[in-house]
């Protein structure tokens, strides 16, 4: 995917999943590429691994490293068995009480892509964020067309419900004939900046996606 902001391309991102033996694993790989990401030597890391509980993922180790001049560190490891997660960020390390459903960043995505799969329009998920595990909601919006570099896709935007006085927004568009993987994403503040991700290319069980007829 290219990264944007505020219309400008700033880097590029790649996203793997595998899956296996009963275990998956994501990751993704960031670079500035132009403009002051580029001098900055921007990058960002993330992966995630898990199993399956119930038909849905479950994250058992998490890490994310992000370089931009300093190099800030982010990583968690679950304990099912023991009911603990053991949680390391920039300003420290705390070991919290784990319950069923508990999610991580990368296994948040997941659980939503399945959710659109199953008719499912609305989500309120226990998220791991540092020190503490948050509630997050999260919405479907009807379906509706998307241009994208691989033609005209039906997606499914979902946005993170926050509260009335935020100005942040976040929507990720889900393209419900290709296993509603990722194709857009937004990010930022309505009176600030502005981050968005547009696909670039797609390969699903190694195979690459055929362009299509565009919106018309």
């Amino acid at each position: 995917m290219d990264l944007f902001r505020n219309g400008k391309l700033m880097g590029e991102t790649t996203f793997t999943f595998s899956s296996g033996d009963g275990e998956w694993v994501m990751q993704s790989q960031t670079e500035g590429t132009k403009g002051l990401a580029r001098i900055m030597g921007v990058e960002e890391n993330s992966s995630s691994r898990g199993d399956w509980s119930d038909g849905l993922p479950r994250p058992l180790a998490f890490e994310r490293s992000v370089k931009a001049i300093k190099t800030f560190r982010w990583a968690a490891n679950f304990d099912w068995a023991g009911g603990q997660v053991h949680s390391i960020y920039p300003d420290g390390e705390s070991t919290l009480a784990l319950e069923p459903g508990v999610v991580d960043e990368s296994t948040l995505g997941m659980v939503i892509r399945l959710g659109l799969e199953r008719g499912e329009d609305e989500w309120f998920l226990q998220a791991l964020d540092e020190d503490e595990v948050e509630q997050e909601h999260f919405r479907a919006r009807p379906a509706e067309r998307t241009q994208t570099i691989l033609g005209c896709m039906t997606t499914y935007p979902v946005e993170k419900i926050r509260r009335a006085t935020s100005t942040r927004y976040t929507r990720t568009y889900y393209a419900r004939d290709h296993h509603f993987v990722p194709v857009m994403i937004e990010h930022g503040k309505t009176d600030g900046d502005h981050l968005e991700s547009r696909l670039t290319s797609l390969e699903i069980d190694g195979e690459k996606v055929a362009r299509g007829p565009d919106c018309s």
